[in-house]
Formats: structure tokens, sequence, C-alpha cells
């Protein structure tokens, strides 16, 4: 797909990414072990509705960080600044959460979820590293995520048994502090990475603040970002209906396997299928259009979330989860809004974009924590997928407009 906007980036010579690619790898798997512990902790803590609140409230935080960084990292123009800081002080915040009580884990979750707003914009690094294969250097970052979210989670089995959460015993703290580690290690990592400085043309440094370089049209920096609102709001609509079974999944696995350790296969499952798929994906973003790519995508979502609320069967059940379809959403929108926003709005464009993600993560969240008679329960999931099928008519209908 052809970039209709600055690049973003210069043609220096290239980089070794293997050192950031591991860092990249260690904080994935931070996001996949502390999924695991905070859920299971809070599960026993306060049962389904604390876990609702887990996760739910720190995601209305992320809605408002992930933009707030994003300005930050546009007004700094220093990206890895604002991603390495990010990193470590939500890694620090790992280590009190074993003493805190249900309240005190809501609170330091929602702490931390202000900083790892900032880490979403290692997205946006990678993607500014070649404007001619966004989709590839997207695509190797989400294999680090996948394997590292895998990891993460199986760690999470594997550290804690089920019987001792609920109290602040010596397996707990030691699987916390192992998860700060792993920050401070991929903080460090990450200092490897060169950011790309913009690469502007005197004709374009000329053209007025705001001004679209497309059309010649003077916009302001919301204007901008306003002609991608369908997809914001697609946006939204589908992560209602993905978060609603997600929030659930440690404590549902754990149940339907019978064990902490199997639950953690479970995930690590989930995380190598979603590592061995980015890097294809990510080419194959590169190959197709990407509204193509995001109509399929939503569809996967509509079908993985149609099964959540039938709930034909425990094997099925666990089919529906397996398939990567967050990353392949992620690898197309991220590409496409960084094709149509240019470098002085692309951190601002990004942080939007996981910030509705996060909107509908938090919002399907707290809809699970909501009291749920066995009657209605099926009702509300049925409610969801209906959210993600009319997300994905909405993104189809926007894009053909768009397109034309």
């Amino acid at each position: 797909m052809a970039d209709s906007t600055d690049s973003g980036s210069t043609a220096g010579p290239t980089q070794s990414l293997a050192l950031p690619l591991a860092g990249s790898l260690a904080f994935h798997a931070t996001i996949g072990l502390s999924f695991t512990l905070v859920l299971l902790q809070a599960q026993a803590l306060g049962g389904a509705r604390a876990v609702g609140l887990v996760v739910g409230v720190p995601m209305f935080m992320m809605v408002g960080s992930s933009a707030f960084w994003g300005a930050m990292a546009d007004r700094w123009r220093n990206r890895k600044r604002v991603v390495l800081l990010a990193i470590v002080l939500s890694s620090l915040l790992a280590l009190p959460m074993p003493l805190a009580g249900t309240w005190g884990l809501i609170g330091l979750r929602v702490l931390q979820s202000f900083f790892r707003g900032g880490v979403v914009h290692l997205h946006t690094l990678f993607v500014e590293l070649d404007a001619g294969a966004r989709g590839a250097q997207l695509g190797r970052l989400q294999m680090t995520a996948g394997f590292g979210w895998g990891l993460g989670g199986l760690l999470g089995g594997l550290l804690v048994p089920a019987s001792v959460y609920g109290s602040a015993s010596p397996a707990l703290h030691a699987a916390f502090l192992v998860n700060c580690a792993l920050g401070i290690f991929a903080a460090a990592a990450l200092l490897r990475l060169r950011e790309r400085s913009p690469d502007v043309s005197p004709a374009e440094q000329l053209v007025l603040p705001g001004r679209d370089p497309g059309g010649g049209v003077p916009l302001p920096a919301t204007g901008m970002l306003w002609r991608l609102a369908p997809l914001w709001v697609a946006t939204v609509l589908l992560f209602v209906g993905y978060y609603f079974f997600l929030a659930f999944a440690p404590a549902f696995f754990t149940t339907l396997t019978g064990s902490t350790s199997r639950m953690g296969l479970v995930m690590l499952a989930s995380g190598l299928v979603h590592g061995l798929m980015a890097r294809w994906f990510g080419r194959l973003a590169d190959r197709h259009p990407r509204e193509k790519l995001l109509r399929l995508v939503s569809l996967a979502f509509v079908a993985c979330m149609a099964t959540y609320a039938l709930n034909p069967h425990p094997l099925l059940v666990i089919a529906a989860f397996l398939p990567p379809i967050w990353m392949a959403f992620d690898v197309s929108a991220t590409a496409l809004v960084a094709d149509r926003v240019p470098y002085r709005l692309r951190g601002r464009g990004v942080g939007v974009l996981n910030s509705c993600m996060f909107l509908g993560a938090g919002a399907g969240a707290l809809g699970r924590a909501a009291p749920q008679p066995a009657v209605h329960a099926s009702l509300r999931a049925r409610d969801a997928a209906g959210a993600g099928r009319r997300a994905g008519y909405r993104l189809r209908d926007a894009l053909d407009c768009d397109a034309a």
C-alpha cells in the first residue's frame, strides 16, 4: 500500500533488532504473567465481581493514558523515552501487589495502567522503522508479543499453585518479583533500539501546521484524526464483545482443565499461535490493502464471539480462544493509521487507536462484573456478539466509503 504521508523515518543503516526484540519478549511476558496472577488473585479475594473490576477499571485508565502519552511522544519527538519510562515505572508497581486487598489491587492496577498506556508506543517506534514494510515490522513485534504473553501465562500457572491465591504467600511474592525483574530487563534491552528521526522535505516544512499533505486542505490535529472516526467506533464495539469473555479466561480455563498449570498450557498455546502467525500476517498486511484485511479480521472477531456466546463444547471454546485476532487487528489497524496520519500526529493516532481498544475492553470486562443471573447470562453474551457484528458492518461500510 502506498504511503500517503511523510514516512517518519530516515533511510539510515539497518540496525540490529535482536536485543530490542528480546526486550519486547520480556515485557510481554510480564503482561501474560501479571494477567494470570492478578486475575486469579482477584478471583480468590472477591470472586467474579472483583475480577471484572480489576480488569475493567484499569482499562478505562489506559483509554486516557494511551492518548496522553501519544501526545507527549509527539511533543517530545522521542517515542523511546516514553516507552522506557513507562516500562520501568509500571514494572516497579508490581512489587506491592501481593500485599494488597481487593481495592488495593484495583488501585495499583489503575496506577500501573497509567504508565502502561505509554508502552503502546513501542508500536509507533516499530511502525516507523521502515515505511515500506510497516506490516512486516509490526509482525516481528507481535511475534515477540505472542511468545512473551504465552510464556508469561505459563509461568503464572507454574510458579503459583491455585491453593495459595487469596493470601500474600511467598510463592506469590516471588512471582511478582520475577515480573518486575523481567520488566527491568526489557527496558535495558530496548535502550539499544534506535529511533528514526522524521524525514521532512523542505517544501513540507513550509506547510502550515495541521495542513493535510494529501489534499492541501488546512485541518487542525483533531480534524485529521476525526477522519478516522469510523475506525475508532468500530474498534470500541469489537473489543466490548471480545473482552466480555477474555476477562474471565484464566478462571474459566483453570476450572475447565482442573489446575493452574494446565491453564498455563492453554495460555502458552494461545501465545505460540500468536507468535508463529505474527510475521506471516505482517507480510500479508504489506501485500494486501489494509481495508480488506480489517474486514476479514472483523469477521473473525464475530465468529469467535459467537462461539463464546453459544458455548457449544469446552474444546470448541478453547479453539476459538487460540486464533490471534487481537494481533491481526492491531497490525492491520496500526499500519492503516500510520499510512493515513503524518509523522507529527502519528503518536496521537496510535494512542487514540489503543485508547479505543482499551475503552471497549474495559466496557466488556465491567459488563461481566455486573451481577448476572444465570437465566440472563447467555443473553448478555449474545448481546456482546451482536456488538461485534454491528462493529464489523460499520467498519466495512466506513472503509468502503473512504476507499471510494
